[in-house]
């Protein structure tokens, strides 16, 4: 089930370009929940970096959440 920062989360790395670099040794868990929604998809660049990308759903639940708050 979404929550609200998981909607507020996809329409951020949406508004900037649709990717969202990570590198090092840091949280994912954030990112983790939008790859199971299936929202974004994950692909790790190396041991330590993963590269998360939009997916066409998330494309859709961020825009038909912005959407319905400019309304």
């Amino acid at each position: 089930m979404a929550e609200a920062k998981d909607i507020e989360l996809i329409r951020k790395i949406a508004s900037q370009g649709g990717r969202k670099y990570t590198a090092g040794n840091i949280d994912r868990q954030k990112y983790q929940r939008l790859v199971d929604l299936g929202w974004l998809q994950a692909t790790p660049t190396n041991i330590s970096d993963v590269l998360y990308e939009v997916t066409v759903e998330g494309k859709e639940i961020a825009a038909a959440e912005q959407a319905t708050s400019v309304s």
